[in-house]
């Protein structure tokens, strides 16, 4: 029944009495309009054999004593008036899902020892919502538990250790402070615009979790324990000052985003597996573990004007095998020593030496004021086999987000769909902005030699050496251990019970999603 649209209803006490085979009760909106006229008395009478109850925008504070809920599976009530919804312990053994998000008035959630059955637990923004009961501990079979906006949650019982628990999402719960040992299963943790401070010591018990989000977190100044399993970090516009060393060994970390960490002043080094750094608007970053062994990242330092040069040295003379790199600059680097004759465009000659490919290095400035993002593109016009059939292909490079001052974007050839064959071959590059947000300043070519294809970081940097790179070793208060999945980067932390004890931390969408194909004319080889 969508109850959207219409005017002041009333419900009898008695409107479902012969119904008695009712199984599925619905009332839904199937558009928003404002109107919740709809009165309900307090002693309704439910069909007793209901497995679906879904009634959007319930009307009243509480149930009806005599609603019977040992068959029920579902139970939706999302954007409800209810403030409790019964007393004592009802049979819910049948129960599978329950959503009352949007519940704003839900003040206490009632015992739900029976309801083992209970996988999913819907709950965002019931904002007047404090604390979850102790009887949580038996939901053994509950997969997912979503509470994102519910602004008062403070207290979450300790040690529930939740078999099934797989996905907890608390994001936006800004008076949470202390994450408990919810579940050892657990995949995805969505702790954002929360109080919490660290993660536990139990986060080291974390050993299936993949993905970590802690954005927008104000009280964040550190991370002592990490999973190793993580493969997505998110810890953008948080005030952590210091990422720790024990980061390196997160080798299946692929995406680590630091945009926005204002206080954010040096990167420790990082896994060989990133694929994604976002360190955007990180204005006190100034310098960047050398070497910076990461061939396959897309690396974004848009705004970073503090980088060192040895800094920017690190990122520019990089070995890049399939990754990329944005950071400030007005000049094309001295290697990048194939210059074209106009700004935007480079021609390839083969000089008769063998080469395995080349390094771009482009100069772009902003021409706008208004946009967002933007993208790099590249259009590569060559010769096909037969030295006559001309190939020209569209390339999208990579996004290019709002930047002050001039930047350079730095990416290899493979991205270009580079063959050996194109060695002997002329080439000619042209690069664009696909909306012309920004103007290509200059750009130029580093080519490699042969051994370079192997993608080694020697290969990449051997204009750089550690005598000049300013960086600053792990202090030795900062030690590493590998214990039960977890990496701490700190001699005293807490034990699962509170105590001191001597203990050694893949739309969504990232900024630079490269090498994708947008034309190719006829007369390229498949």
């Amino acid at each position: 029944f969508d109850i959207s649209g219409i005017g002041e209803v009333s419900v009898s006490k008695k409107a479902f009495k012969r119904m008695p085979n009712l199984r599925f009760l619905k009332f839904y909106k199937s558009k928003e309009d404002g109107n919740d006229s709809m009165n309900i008395p307090e002693e309704m009478e439910f069909p007793r054999r209901l497995r679906l109850l879904h009634w959007e925008a319930y009307p009243n504070k509480c149930l009806p004593p005599t609603l019977h809920l040992e068959h029920l599976v579902e139970f939706d009530m999302r954007g409800s008036k209810l403030e409790y919804l019964w007393e004592g312990t009802q049979p819910l053994r049948s129960l599978k899902k329950m959503d009352l998000s949007g519940s704003f008035h839900l003040k206490e959630l009632p015992d739900l020892s029976n309801a083992m059955n209970l996988e999913r637990l819907e709950l965002s923004s019931s904002k007047s919502l404090v604390e979850l009961p102790a009887s949580f501990s038996h939901l053994q079979k509950l997969k997912k538990l979503a509470m994102g906006g519910c602004l008062n949650l403070q207290v979450i019982p300790a040690h529930m250790n939740l078999a099934s628990l797989e996905q907890v999402f608390l994001g936006g719960c800004s008076r949470l402070r202390n994450i408990p040992l919810i579940s050892t299963n657990i995949k995805e943790l969505h702790i954002s615009e929360t109080a919490v401070e660290n993660l536990p010591a139990s986060s080291k018990l974390w050993s299936r979790l993949w993905s970590l989000n802690i954005r927008c977190n104000k009280n964040l100044k550190k991370i002592t324990h990490l999973p190793t399993g993580v493969t997505h970090l998110e810890l953008s516009y948080s005030d952590i000052e210091r990422i720790p060393n024990c980061i390196k060994a997160l080798h299946r970390l692929y995406s680590l985003n630091l945009t926005g960490c204002k206080r954010l002043a040096s990167l420790p080094e990082l896994p060989g597996s990133l694929k994604s750094l976002m360190a955007e608007d990180c204005e006190s970053l100034e310098t960047v573990f050398c070497p910076l062994n990461t061939p396959n990242a897309r690396l974004n330092f848009t705004n970073c004007f503090k980088l060192g040069q040895q800094a920017r040295r690190v990122v520019v003379q990089q070995s890049f095998y399939v990754g990329a790199a944005l950071l400030p600059g007005r000049e094309v680097p001295a290697e990048f020593n194939h210059r074209g004759r106009v700004n935007n465009s480079i021609t390839i000659c083969p000089d008769g030496n063998p080469y395995s490919g080349f390094v771009v290095c482009v100069v772009i400035s902003s021409n706008q004021q208004d946009y967002s993002f933007s993208q790099l593109l590249c259009r590569r016009i060559g010769v096909a086999q037969d030295d006559f059939s001309p190939v020209e292909m569209l390339v999208y490079v990579g996004e290019v987000h709002k930047f002050r001052t001039e930047h350079l974007f730095i990416f290899d050839s493979r991205f270009l769909e580079f063959y050996p064959s194109d060695m002997s071959r002329e080439i000619v590059l042209e690069l664009s902005s696909n909306s012309h947000d920004f103007d290509i300043i200059a750009c130029g070519a580093k080519i490699l030699k042969e051994e370079s294809i192997e993608g080694s970081y020697e290969s990449g940097v051997d204009q750089v050496t550690e005598d000049d790179i300013e960086f600053v070793e792990p202090s030795e208060a900062y030690e590493e251990d590998l214990t039960n999945g977890v990496l701490s980067d700190s001699k005293e932390d807490e034990n699962l019970d509170g105590e001191k004890h001597i203990d050694c931390w893949s739309c969504l969408f990232l900024c630079f999603d490269l090498s994708h194909l947008l034309r190719l004319v006829p007369g390229r080889r498949p």
